[in-house]
């Protein structure tokens, strides 16, 4: 069963039922669950039966999120309506797949701003966007949520006075704020609301314009951030989801100063953590894995990331400053060959096979569109120099800003994502949210 993201009455799906055999009772057919609780999608099932032979009408339900849906449906062949005496050799299971797929779109979002970070509510299929006040400048300092409906996709606003940056939980159960008076403000995805604030003893540090992640949540319920004042030295601190209370890394970091850098898996089992770019000789980055809980330096000398770095789902590939892969015990996959007119966004798919580099010019007069280039990520560490290119395609509609001069210098960097089952990129800039869905040839799936 398939449908485009929006639909409101998806095609059913029939299922062709046949008996063979003589029977006075007559032919009932009845379809449940395995667990006989309700299918979470599918809408209706309908039955039209003739002598022995009959059509089961399969209705799935509208409003699902983008995404690749299993379930299994049981046909019991019974002599009476109740179904309370089955024939011999009944019943049978039906499996299915649903796939519910975006359509290319692109919103006006230049009334926005420029956006610092980006995360998806697969649960919901909403997009979020931070919109700090920048530096000098005037912001929103709102939280942006992008949701499609039936005319298409629009963008609402929270205010949050003072707005530093998002992320979402990694069971999508509430989206967190931090802001300039020392708070975490947890955000209900479904009401689009503050529901609860907390502050910091230890307060939230400012980590600068540069990175694309300030705070990140782990498995563990752990909400990471730098903690203190100012923009020098920092401390490295959490929120915790399960206890509503705040803690400290231990031991604390010795090394945190001008602004800890952040990267997560999407099931926060791993993170990794730059923690500074300002000091001569650079510490070395770190990573935690949840399930030992410990910050360990990375062994290959890797020191710092600012953004276009990203791992897969599972924390077992990650590309680095949209230049390198990784595998999770950091063996060199591959070099990403640098595309000629710059590297303006680039994501590792979720599951680890791909990675996707967004490129156009920010030179004035270059009206070329922008092409993403697809690389093969799945080979194991250790057997190439350069990731093989897949593929490429383009995109009719520019993200972000076309200049590099200061100071605008941060804008034509937009954010990109991919949706969890690998088919859509999601790509905003300080001009449009794009929803590019991606060739089934160049997911690896």
């Amino acid at each position: 069963m398939n449908y485009q993201m929006g639909a409101t009455a998806p095609s059913e799906a029939l299922i062709n039922a046949f008996a063979e055999g003589a029977t006075a009772s007559g032919l009932f057919v009845r379809v449940t669950t395995p667990d006989g609780q309700a299918d979470p999608y599918v809408e209706s099932t309908q039955v039209a039966l003739t002598g022995l032979s009959g059509r089961i009408a399969v209705k799935p339900k509208a409003g699902l999120a983008p995404g690749v849906y299993k379930g299994k449906l049981v046909l019991h062949a019974c002599s009476d309506s109740a179904c309370a005496v089955v024939y011999a050799g009944s019943p049978w299971t039906v499996s299915y797949t649903l796939t519910v797929t975006m359509v290319y779109a692109a919103l006006d979002t230049s009334s926005f701003g420029a956006p610092k970070t980006m995360v998806y509510d697969a649960a919901h299929g909403d997009i979020y966007a931070s919109y700090p006040t920048p530096y000098g400048g005037v912001g929103l300092s709102a939280v942006a949520r992008f949701r499609s409906g039936i005319a298409g996709w629009a963008g609402s606003t929270l205010s949050v006075p003072g707005l530093k940056d998002i992320a979402l939980a990694t069971d999508g159960s509430v989206l967190a704020a931090t802001d300039t008076s020392d708070k975490v403000n947890l955000i209900d995805p479904v009401t689009f609301s503050v529901k609860s604030s907390h502050v910091s003893p230890s307060g939230i540090a400012d980590q600068g314009n540069l990175e694309e992640v300030d705070i990140a949540f782990t498995s563990d319920g752990k909400l990471w951030m730098a903690t203190g004042t100012g923009s020098s030295w920092h401390g490295l601190g959490y929120f915790d989801l399960r206890t509503s209370t705040f803690g400290n890394a231990s031991p604390p970091c010795a090394h945190c100063y001008g602004g800890q850098f952040f990267a997560v898996s999407r099931d926060g089992s791993r993170l990794m953590f730059t923690q500074s770019a300002s000091i001569s000789p650079a510490p070395p980055m770190l990573y935690r894995d949840t399930a030992d809980g410990t910050f360990k330096p990375n062994p290959i000398g890797l020191t710092f990331f600012y953004y276009l770095t990203s791992l897969s789902d599972s924390g077992d590939r990650f590309l680095m400053m949209g230049r390198t892969v990784y595998d999770r015990a950091f063996g060199t996959v591959g070099q990403v060959p640098q595309p000629p007119k710059g590297v303006r966004a680039a994501q590792m798919s979720p599951d680890g096979r791909r990675a996707y580099v967004l490129s156009y010019a920010v030179e004035p007069g270059d009206a070329s569109p922008p092409v993403v280039q697809v690389f093969d990520t799945s080979a194991a560490a250790g057997t190439q120099i350069d990731l093989p290119l897949v593929g490429s395609f383009t995109i009719p509609d520019v993200p972000g800003c076309q200049t590099s001069s200061y100071p605008n210098y941060d804008c034509y960097r937009p954010k990109m994502r991919l949706t969890p089952d690998g088919n859509n990129l999601l790509i905003l800039g300080s001009r449009k949210l794009i929803i590019a869905p991606i060739q089934q040839a160049l997911t690896g799936q």
